[in-house]
């Protein structure tokens, strides 16, 4: 495909030689007005590139004029104004001839100038009472100097004005300049959109001459069964299931005889995902069908096809039914205030985030126990992930998905999560999912969380360190911790969480992004899976959001397939050693009223307190916590009065933990001698699900102070 001459044109990039005007240099004795007790002093001026600049010619600091003027002479044409100009130049002559060459201490290799003014922001004014004066403003302050004569006022004035111009010149020059870049840049990314419009159509007619092909082979495999079947009518019922048999292995070689014979089509399954068709392909087969079909998706099963009964816990019985949850948040009771983050934290640039007292107008109605919880949205694929072998490529991609499909509730949160109180806990024990859990913050500062929770044939444990630092413009959360994944099989799984940031918090649309390198490690097979997540960039828009990742076995070699690859706030695929192209995992839909939180269906669910749920949390459970709990229905004022009250009251519980007994974590304990990142920091170790069963909490702080009964607006009544 030959380019186009627009494209030709924009391609070459103009000269910007600099201007012949700039070679020249003005230099000349003026009077300077210093100040009232000094009153005008002789200074010497030079005009150099745009920027005036003197010097002293008397006293201890004077420049060595001399050498000054050789200096300018090596780098351009050097006029000098005025009579008294040329006589200081050969007193300084006279002088280094005769210390023999020698450079005084007052030289110009060693004195910098007095000062300097930019004429691009400068004003040139002339003096209408005195013809030899004249003003220079820069918007902060004056210049004021005298000429010898006349005409040396107007031969200063004529340059200044000149090198003025040439400054705007110049500047427009630039302006050219990176218009017509902006400009090539802009036909490049239109090129570039046409060749994958293009490659998109190609690709289509591929699958859909592909589609064709293939109903053409089934048409006329059903047209030959057709006719065996005719012909084998009068043949007795053993002998016909021999036949089948022998015909079955008949097609299958006639089959793979096509295909050789076929021309075989390969594109890639990225470009496909990106045009929307591999995902519309994925989605107009029926979900019960794996089309095994090269360019296809085949969609994950649904976890009541891969679950027997057998996987059912037993605790699972006593919480049925379900409790019918919400879709929305309660409408908020006040009008929020607007206030600038900016005008609160901009003296906290590079400090901890957790150390930052803010109002609870940047927080969502959710705890950072919460935000773990969120993870645990999709755990259907890991029930998926419990029906494969231990080890093998398909249990790895599932937990893969599952990796992944954390971050898709990211997109769009940019508010702050609640900061833990030390001992606050949130259970989540969902009988929909088969799935149970129970989160506690065991280290105040710096923030430590442990999770554990169980499903349908596995168990899931995990801690991390949060570290975040605001750097003026943006937030970065760094989790230093280790999640292990374990299956009854005894299969175990392990990975780190990538880098987090939220950017553009000062000018710009916010946004939240993440980016680094996951690493999933299989114990039972030593397999290996490397994760990329690519952050967003100028050049790199339409790669935003986007995950890719490869197999290693334990020697280190990189598997040609299966490849994973999608977007963490979209869907997850696998092309697979077939070619095929598998849907691992897709987003869910969002709430039909997500408010400016952002919150899918699964985070709005969250904080609900469902009826007979009250009697069985226990007191810890950050659904109980009245800042939050008023936030979530809108009353701002009594939020940051009851956040006020509890970090005065966490502070005064901690200083008294200091002078006593450290707390230590209730539901979780410290694994001396453990590496953050290489190993669990922290181990549940049994109690809180037979606490809550008996409904008798031992050993539990009140870190909320709530004083019963509850009133209508207190945190237990939902």
């Amino acid at each position: 495909m030959e380019w186009s001459e627009d494209l030709r044109l924009a391609l070459k990039v103009p000269e910007l030689s600099p201007h012949p005007m700039y070679k020249q240099i003005v230099a000349g004795v003026l009077v300077k007005y210093v100040n009232f007790g000094k009153g005008w002093r002789h200074r010497l001026f030079v005009l150099h590139n745009g920027v005036l600049r003197y010097y002293k010619v008397f006293g201890e600091s004077r420049v060595n004029v001399h050498a000054l003027f050789e200096q300018l002479r090596k780098q351009g044409e050097l006029t000098l104004i005025g009579a008294e100009t040329g006589v200081v130049e050969n007193k300084w002559k006279s002088r280094n001839n005769a210390l023999t060459g020698i450079s005084s201490p007052g030289s110009h290799e060693t004195i910098a100038p007095q000062a300097e003014m930019h004429l691009q922001v400068s004003r040139l004014q002339e003096s209408s009472t005195d013809y030899r004066k004249f003003y220079i403003h820069n918007g902060t302050k004056t210049m004021r100097l005298r000429a010898e004569t006349k005409e040396d006022r107007w031969a200063w004035t004529t340059a200044l004005k000149q090198a003025k111009d040439l400054l705007v010149k110049q500047h427009q020059r630039y302006h050219n300049f990176m218009t017509a870049e902006s400009d090539k840049r802009r036909l490049l990314l239109e090129y570039l959109h046409k060749l994958e419009n293009d490659k998109r159509q190609l690709e289509t007619a591929m699958v859909v001459e592909s589609r064709i092909h293939n109903k053409r082979n089934v048409s006329r495999r059903s047209l030959a069964d057709t006719q065996d079947g005719l012909e084998q009518s009068e043949i007795g019922e053993s002998e016909q299931s021999d036949t089948d048999v022998d015909e079955d292995e008949s097609m299958e070689r006639t089959d793979s005889a096509s295909t050789d014979e076929d021309d075989v089509v390969f594109y890639d399954a990225m470009e496909l995902a990106r045009s929307g068709s591999l995902g519309s392909i994925g989605r107009a087969e029926s979900l019960d069908e794996a089309p095994s079909q090269n360019g296809t998706v085949e969609p994950a099963k649904p976890p009541a096809e891969t679950c027997g009964k057998e996987d059912v816990p037993e605790w699972l019985a006593e919480e049925l039914p379900a409790p019918v949850r919400r879709d929305r948040l309660p409408p908020p009771a006040q009008q929020e205030k607007s206030v600038s983050l900016w005008s609160i934290i901009k003296e906290c640039v590079g400090k901890d985030l957790t150390r930052i007292c803010l109002p609870v107008y940047f927080n969502e109605p959710l705890s950072a126990l919460q935000r773990i919880a969120e993870e645990m949205e999709y755990s259907e694929l890991l029930d998926t992930a419990a029906t494969f072998p231990p080890g093998s490529e398909e249990r790895m991609l599932y937990v893969v998905a599952f990796a992944v499909s954390g971050y898709s509730s990211t997109a769009g949160r940019t508010s702050k999560p609640f900061n833990p109180l030390l001992g606050e806990t949130y259970e989540i024990v969902h009988p929909e999912k088969g799935l149970r859990a129970i989160v506690e913050k065991v280290v105040h500062h710096p923030t430590v969380l442990a999770a554990y929770g169980e499903g349908r044939g596995w168990k899931f444990a995990g801690d991390a360190e949060v570290k975040s630092k605001f750097w003026g413009r943006s937030i970065e959360l760094t989790p230093v911790g280790l999640l292990t994944l374990t299956f009854q099989d005894g299969d175990e799984y392990t990975w780190n969480k990538v880098v987090s940031s939220i950017n553009n918090l000062i000018i710009g649309k916010i946004y939240v992004d993440h980016g680094g390198i996951m690493r999933i490690h299989s114990s039972a097979s030593g397999l290996v899976c490397k994760l990329k997540f690519r952050e967003q960039g100028v050049l790199r828009m339409r790669e935003a959001h986007e995950v890719r990742g490869h197999l290693e076995l334990p020697t280190g070699e990189k598997l040609e397939k299966p490849l994973v690859f999608g977007k963490w706030d979209e869907a997850m695929y696998a092309e697979m050693p077939d070619n095929t192209q598998r849907l691992l995992w897709q987003k869910s839909e969002p709430p039909p009223d997500p408010t400016r939180y952002n919150l899918t269906k699964w985070a709005i669910q969250l904080n609900e307190i469902t009826p007979g749920l009250e009697k069985k949390l226990a007191p810890t459970d950050c659904r109980l916590r009245p800042d939050q709990h008023h936030l979530e229905l809108g009353q701002y004022d009594q939020a940051n009065a009851e956040k006020l009250r509890l970090e005065t009251k966490q502070r005064a519980a901690r200083k008294a933990a200091e002078r006593g007994d450290p707390i230590k974590p209730r539901w979780f304990t410290r694994v001396e001698g453990a590496e953050p990142g290489r190993q669990q920091a922290y181990v549940y170790h049994g109690g809180y699900f037979e606490a809550r069963e008996a409904g008798h909490w031992p050993g539990v702080r009140d870190i909320f102070g709530l004083d019963p009964p509850a009133s209508p607006t207190s945190p237990h009544a939902h």
